[in-house]
């Protein structure tokens, strides 16, 4: 009797229990339409009637995703994340996904290239970040994320389970040190294509219009395209506390601006991988180092050409407490610079170019191939340095 009286509950709970849904949306559609003008927040995101938001987009997906989602974004700018239950000032990504599912912010062919007035999707609301993400795998791709108002000091980030993949973007933020992208405590960022941050900020830069790339606690950013572009107008790359950034692009022009701020700033323990890639570095600040590490901080550079322009150089490359320069090589544009290990480091690679000085202390090493002159080598406190001379 006890097994019968199981056998009937059991059957009256499947007779009433609701099916799994496990399609992408509601309705089960891999595609969500959004429209800046034409769109309302409480339409269903159909091609025919879109949301205004995209965090009106977002609010369709089920908080399990088990297939991917598309959301095309129609061109124009967005200046709010859209509804209440979502920050104004960021749009706030979190999503449990099954593996290989993502969703795709997508703007229409041909957007990425394109001004804000005559085609452009831009996210360009007041915020910090202007996007983050905490679970789940977001694709964003040709969108602009910012307008570089004041108060967007940070685009992009990436934490925890989150990751980014990025294609065909462009990051207009503005800040003294912030980051456009910001992979942070394990989050990732891929990225493809090409990737632009205040790109139009080589040749002159106000002041607070920073915004570089950052790699915090374990946190990642890499490219996974070898035929991709990377330009920072103003800004730097920095590896910090197992931060990890990798490029491996076919080109990388990183510009800085900002006072006492390196192009390349890796510290405690982080590190950038060059991989190859063609990396223009321009220092536009008298006095700034091009390549600084300190702290166990680390920069891999073989089958990379580095390419230093700076107007006058204090030091082209900065190594202290046990940091690490490998590859190359450097190639100096410009005036004769510097290159200096400290405390423990080591610095190993080719110069083609003329050097002011090599100099190494406190036990730091530095070994050389200079296809040019050395004016001076200095050594103190069981710092050495080994220079092989090329000539011309």
């Amino acid at each position: 009797m006890r097994a019968m009286r199981q056998a009937a509950v059991l059957g009256i709970l499947l007779a009433t229990s609701q099916p799994l849904r496990v399609g992408a949306t509601p309705g089960g559609a891999p595609d969500l339409y959004v429209h800046p003008t034409l769109g309302s927040d409480s339409a269903p995101g159909t091609s025919s009637e879109p949301v205004r938001s995209p965090a009106a987009a977002v609010r369709l997906l089920p908080e399990v995703l088990m297939s991917s989602v598309t959301i095309h974004v129609a061109e124009g700018a967005y200046t709010a994340t859209g509804i209440d239950d979502m920050p104004r000032g960021t749009l706030v990504l979190h999503r449990r996904m099954r593996p290989g599912v993502e969703v795709a912010f997508v703007g229409r062919d041909g957007s990425f290239r394109r001004p804000a007035a005559v085609g452009a999707v831009v996210f360009n609301w007041q915020g910090e970040p202007l996007v983050r993400m905490s679970e789940g795998r977001w694709r964003f791709e040709r969108l602009q994320i910012g307008d570089g108002s004041a108060r967007q000091r940070s685009g992009i980030e990436a934490r925890d389970t989150g990751i980014a993949r990025l294609k065909d973007i462009r990051i207009r933020t503005r800040s003294f040190s912030g980051a456009g992208i910001h992979a942070a405590r394990g989050g990732r960022v891929e990225l493809l294509g090409s990737i632009e941050l205040n790109e139009h900020l080589h040749d002159t830069a106000l002041d607070e219009s920073f915004s570089g790339i950052l790699a915090t606690h374990y946190g990642s950013v890499a490219f996974r395209d070898d035929e991709g572009r990377l330009s920072v107008g103003n800004g730097q790359l920095s590896a910090a506390y197992y931060g990890i950034i990798e490029l491996g692009c076919a080109s990388a022009e990183i510009t800085s601006w900002g006072e006492q701020s390196n192009v390349i700033a890796v510290n405690n323990s982080g590190r950038v991988d060059l991989h190859g890639t063609t990396t223009t570095l321009r220092a536009q600040r008298e006095g700034n180092a091009v390549i600084g590490l300190e702290d166990d901080g680390h920069v891999l550079a073989e089958g990379a050409r580095v390419i230093i322009r700076a107007p006058d150089l204090n030091g082209a490359v900065v190594l202290q407490k046990a940091s690490t320069f490998f590859g190359g090589p450097i190639e100096i544009h410009g005036k004769p610079c510097r290159v200096s290990a400290m405390s423990g480091s080591v610095l190993l690679g080719s110069v083609k170019g003329d050097l002011e000085w090599a100099s190494a202390d406190t036990g730091a090493h530095v070994f050389l191939e200079c296809q040019g002159s050395v004016r001076e080598v200095r050594e103190d406190c069981c710092g050495r340095v080994v220079v092989k001379t090329l000539g011309p």
